[in-house]
């Protein structure tokens, strides 16, 4: 599989062309914006297919956020408390 990588300028630039290229199924697609990657054009069979581990992935993704989220808030927590200070002062 031939992946091509474009940024968005020439994204726009070469619309008809990229779509053929990816509807093909020879090449994937990269779009880039300021040198990094923010998306991909495949093949809408191969899309298709791809469904269920993107539907797994994505509920994964979200969960993390949320863990990461619920971790920033306790972190900035004020930890000053008496007995705070009294349940480190006896480990």
């Amino acid at each position: 599989m031939n992946v091509k990588t474009l940024g968005s300028r020439s994204a726009r630039e070469n619309w008809r062309g990229m779509l053929d290229e990816a509807c093909s199924g020879v090449t994937d697609i990269v779009i880039t914006r300021h040198g990094k990657p923010i998306t991909a054009m495949i093949r809408y069979e191969d899309y298709l297919a791809l469904q269920d581990e993107l539907r797994r992935l994505r509920v994964l993704r979200s969960e993390v956020l949320r863990t990461l989220l619920a971790s920033e808030t306790l972190l900035r927590r004020e930890w000053n408390t008496a007995e705070e200070d009294e349940a480190w002062a006896n480990l």
